[in-house]
């Protein structure tokens, strides 16, 4: 299977197609697991390209030579707050390195995550790979703007927390103010990966 991956900016802004024209590709989107990414791409994912809040990846499937959109993601810059009792080997666990950050420390956020439901599509992608594509992305975004974590939040579900975890992710906190649970992984251990999946 081979994928093909559209910056919704570029839908924008280099194609120049109409919001009648975006409105209706993504109307294609469907997560009935998580009804905020839904809303998200159907609502809010265009503004954000707009004020460059985030940047919004829709992932097609060449599926007999037609195009079908069978996931999506969208990255961002986050922020983490550091506890000054931090451990060393909590330091190295999170980041990868012991270094004193400081107080705060700039994050690649993984804001959505998710297959399309629509018509069966989730079954043309495993999450592994989707994860994957956005894990390339970020090695990319990490030369023009480093930094030493990437995060991602997620609802406590233990399949969701199963899945980060199996990708490299380990639990951090929880976010009390969004109700949800901050998995950190070392920019390093991306970088250093071999992704080997047809793309």
């Amino acid at each position: 299977m081979k994928y093909v991956t559209v910056l919704l900016n570029d839908l924008i802004y280099k194609f120049r197609l109409s919001e009648d024209e975006i409105d209706s590709r993504l109307a294609e989107f469907s997560c009935p697991l998580n009804e905020d990414v839904e809303y998200f791409v159907k609502h809010k994912a265009v503004q954000f390209e707009k004020v460059d809040l985030a940047r919004t990846y829709l992932i097609y499937a060449i599926d007999n030579n037609e195009p079908k959109l069978c996931g999506m993601y969208s990255l961002a810059t986050g922020h983490l707050e550091l506890d000054s009792k931090l451990t060393r080997n909590q330091k190295k666990s999170f980041f990868g390195t012991t270094y004193a950050f400081g107080k705060t420390i700039n994050t690649h956020l993984i804001g959505q995550l998710s297959k399309n439901y629509t018509n069966g599509n989730d079954k043309l992608i495993s999450g592994d790979l989707l994860i994957e594509l956005a894990f390339e992305r970020i090695k990319e975004k990490n030369m023009l703007s480093p930094s030493p974590v990437i995060h991602i939040d997620c609802k406590d579900e233990s399949k969701l927390k199963q899945f980060y975890e199996k990708m490299g992710f380990v639990y951090f906190k929880k976010n009390e103010d969004k109700d949800l649970l901050m998995y950190l992984m070392p920019m390093k251990k991306v970088k250093d990966a071999d992704f080997t999946n047809e793309k």
